[in-house]
């Protein structure tokens, strides 16, 4: 409940699910999704600091964000980021709280989308720049394998 547009989820090793979700205007986020909890929408975008919601785990501006997809692989969320053209790699604790998200990628790729942990064990991804919306490539649009 409280969610306005999933647009990843994945579950980790302990069977906790999460979510990567795109914002209306102000924030984008990154939920722990709970049995019966209420993540605000559309009362709330981003963090609230009102009891009756949960706040998001990760938040990023809708410019640095805008996620298409996400992937739990290695020990990190990987959130695909369209208008943020990168991979945010989020690691995961254990206790289903978070570390400091890294930005990956950064303009390399353009508009990045559809993160997949395979199973055995490489990251893949695509990109997403010939939908009018980006600046396409002469080798546009392209499969990636995550090496880093």
């Amino acid at each position: 409940m409280g969610h306005r547009n999933p647009q990843g989820l994945g579950w980790d090793d302990a069977g906790r699910l999460y979510s990567s979700e795109l914002g209306d205007n102000t924030w984008d986020e990154v939920n722990l999704i709970e049995p019966g909890e209420n993540h605000g929408w559309p009362v709330c975008e981003g963090e609230c600091g009102n009891a009756e919601f949960v706040d998001p785990l990760v938040t990023w501006p809708t410019s640095e964000a805008s996620p298409s997809g996400l992937a739990v692989h290695d020990g990190h969320l990987h959130v695909a980021a369209l208008r943020g053209q990168q991979l945010w790699q989020v690691p995961l604790t254990g206790d289903g709280s978070v570390g400091e998200p890294a930005a990956l990628f950064q303009g390399e790729h353009g508009r990045l989308r559809t993160p997949v942990s395979a199973p055995d064990g490489t990251l893949w991804g695509t990109t997403s720049n010939r939908d009018g919306n980006g600046t396409p490539g002469p080798d546009d649009d392209q499969v990636l394998r995550v090496t880093r």
